[in-house]
């Protein structure tokens, strides 16, 4: 909504922004391009974290395969199948919680855009998976993957969670890692990855439920922000604080509010001390026509998901982000958390 752009769909809607493309192909690098307008804001951003913010409960219910092995094995199938056909019931069968929102707003988008599904979408394989499994009391209940995806054989972390023990597997989050980027090795004891998503005290210089709030904090209230001290720069960060200070810039035409919510906190030890974290927000941006008016190309991500170019009274938009980071250890380098990978992608938008 109020960006210098929106995200580039990973599924079929991405057929409108690949003019001469044979086939549509699920991306999930989030990019920014221009809109028509720009929007407005005024308030300020403000950032919320729900009662259980760590590895207990997520605020979504997991659930798609008998075991681990399984499941990796069929979830390129399935989502291959579900892209291609634009199948939010398929879909549900293999992923939940943000991935699922961003998947099934991809959709939509793809419906609109494509709706005789001319050029249909496809999905990346995943070759070279391998699992990390911390140990749990009673039974696993989450794991995290990496695997390679693309030409380019990029990096590709998730997280695959279950409410309950005999419950499927579902996957929660994926995040493409930055091109040039490498993945921490990760500890292992007694042959189990490592959880410190509850870490309060530990090694790490900032406790991971610590490291989302102020990442939220920090697009929130922009780069002057206390919070960027925390954060090694990185362009999605940038983009996020330029197109909010746009917004800001003409509060005269639209009254506008952003708030930020920490949805889901996961961290495995690296072997130098430090974590590997992913870590999901939700943003709610919200715009009330003044004096200005608005209007965004047929193909613009918002316009697609709603089917209105040129609202004349307000305009709701809800995003996620997905977040890979590395915690470093206390006195190691210059204790800035790096980014290793940031995916923005819309996961439902209303306009009238």
């Amino acid at each position: 909504m109020a960006r210098p752009g929106l995200p580039t769909p990973r599924w079929g809607a991405r057929v409108a922004a690949r003019a001469g493309a044979g086939q549509a192909r699920l991306t999930r690098r989030i990019a920014f391009g221009a809109l028509v307008v720009a929007l407005a804001a005024t308030g300020t951003g403000c950032v919320s974290l729900p009662q259980e913010k760590t590895g207990k409960a997520p605020v979504w219910s997991p659930a798609s395969a008998d075991a681990t092995s399984t499941f990796l094995r069929t979830y390129d199938e399935v989502t291959r199948r579900a892209a291609a056909g634009r199948n939010d019931k398929l879909i549900t069968s293999v992923e939940s919680g943000p991935l699922l929102q961003a998947s099934q707003a991809e959709f939509q988008i793809a419906k609109r855009l494509d709706p005789d599904n001319k050029k249909p979408a496809s999905a990346p394989t995943h070759t070279g998976s391998k699992v990390y499994l911390p140990k749990f009391q009673k039974y696993p209940v989450w794991f995290f993957t990496v695997s390679s995806t693309g030409e380019a054989a990029r990096p590709t972390v998730g997280l695959v969670l279950r409410p309950r023990a005999g419950a499927l597997w579902k996957k929660a989050v994926s995040v493409d890692l930055d091109e040039g980027v490498d993945l921490p090795p990760l500890a292992t004891r007694d042959g189990a990855a490592v959880d410190v998503s509850q870490e309060t005290g530990g090694t790490l210089v900032r406790p991971p439920s610590k490291v989302a709030i102020a990442y939220a904090a920090l697009l929130a209230d922009g780069p002057t922000a206390p919070q960027a001290r925390a954060f090694e720069p990185h362009t999605q960060t940038t983009r996020s604080q330029q197109a909010t200070a746009q917004n800001k810039s003409q509060s005269s035409a639209f009254s506008y509010n952003q708030k930020f919510e920490v949805t889901s906190v996961r961290a495995l030890a690296t072997t130098d001390g430090g974590g590997l974290e992913l870590f999901t927000l939700a943003e709610t941006e919200n715009l009330a026509m003044k004096t200005g008016s608005l209007k965004f190309e047929r193909t613009d991500a918002v316009a697609a998901y709603t089917g209105v170019a040129a609202p004349t009274a307000f305009l709701r938009t809800n995003w996620v982000w997905q977040v890979a980071a590395f915690v470093p250890p206390k006195d190691q380098g210059n204790g800035k958390v790096r980014l290793l990978g940031v995916d923005r992608s819309l996961a439902s938008a209303e306009m009238k």
